[in-house]
């Protein structure tokens, strides 16, 4: 570390300042002592010297980092920032401040940097190419932090899974289903496919559909569901519900209803729909069909037409 800023110091060096140079400080003398063994030695023991002394301020310039960064982020965490963005800012400036003063510690004893950097480089290539699944989530992780396609709390769907999102991590977004089971997405995943944010908007639509005999009479239908519609508290009146025919089924006549809601109400109105239709419509006498198939064996007919003969 001396020797370099000795360098420094002997390249501006004046006539003028040569004297005020050339007078050895206490950090050389301490360097440079003469410890009175034979010169490989002495070179050796001042080197340990070195390396110990430079260890040491590397170890509380660390321990002095560590104490900005959690300054700093309980700060963060005061002012309610994300998680998320907390724990990243946190662990990114406290690793690459660390890293700054290694590659520091590495020039003052001596060590060219530049093949250190290259070694570096190295190994950071062939890590990357065995670790490209988890590089690429970390990725994911740091554009879904500043995208913002979704927040903790949002209801999702991703990847064939929909739950609650409890927590966003570097690595991995942490989803609850509906039956409290915890689902690990990797966040590249999640930036690379499709992602449903039900949690958007304040308001949704319902979707259902209820099936009615061919005999039955579909506007008695209609009006019978759309008065359980009208009545119902948590249905939005606009958009107003809407009951219409959107199939006719080889059985049935598939009768659709949708209705507005809170996003909050959405499955409280799903439920509460399915059970009131299904008790309305026995009481009124509409038949619910099932699904029916008609065979006739050709050879059994045949015979039959025979006997009548």
């Amino acid at each position: 570390m001396f020797r370099f800023l000795s360098a420094v110091a002997d390249s501006t060096t004046t006539p003028e300042t040569e004297e005020v140079v050339s007078n050895p400080t206490l950090l050389d003398k301490v360097f440079s002592f003469d410890w009175g063994l034979p010169e490989f030695l002495q070179n050796f023991v001042n080197k340990c010297i070195e390396v110990v002394v430079i260890f040491i301020v590397l170890v509380i310039l660390c321990k002095i980092v560590d104490i900005i960064t959690k300054r700093m982020r309980k700060r963060m965490i005061k002012r309610n920032v994300e998680k998320t963005v907390v724990q990243v800012v946190y662990y990114l400036s406290n690793k690459i401040v660390k890293l700054l003063l290694l590659l520091m510690a590495i020039a003052f004893l001596g060590i060219d940097t530049s093949s250190v950097a290259g070694l570096v480089t190295a190994a950071g290539l062939g890590l990357s190419l065995a670790v490209q699944g988890t590089l690429s989530n970390f990725a994911g992780g740091i554009l879904i932090l500043f995208l913002r396609p979704f927040k903790v709390d949002d209801y999702i769907e991703c990847q064939g899974t929909s739950g609650t999102v409890e927590d966003i991590r570097i690595f991995y977004t942490h989803l609850r289903t509906p039956d409290n089971k915890v689902v690990l997405i990797p966040n590249g995943s999640l930036i690379g496919g499709n992602v449903i944010n039900y949690s958007t908007k304040p308001t949704r639509r319902v979707d259902l559909v209820f099936s009615i005999d061919y005999e039955e009479d579909f506007m008695k239908s209609k009006e019978l569901i759309l008065n359980i519609c009208e009545k119902h508290d948590l249905i939005l009146k606009d958009p107003a519900p809407a009951v219409r025919i959107c199939e006719w089924a080889p059985s049935s006549i598939n009768v659709s209803c949708k209705v507005w809601v809170n996003n909050g109400d959405y499955w409280t109105v799903t439920f509460d729909l399915l059970e009131t239709v299904y008790d309305e419509m026995k009481k009124a006498g509409i038949k619910i069909p099932y699904n029916q198939l008609e065979i006739s064996y050709r050879d059994a007919l045949k015979k039959q037409e025979n006997e009548n003969k």
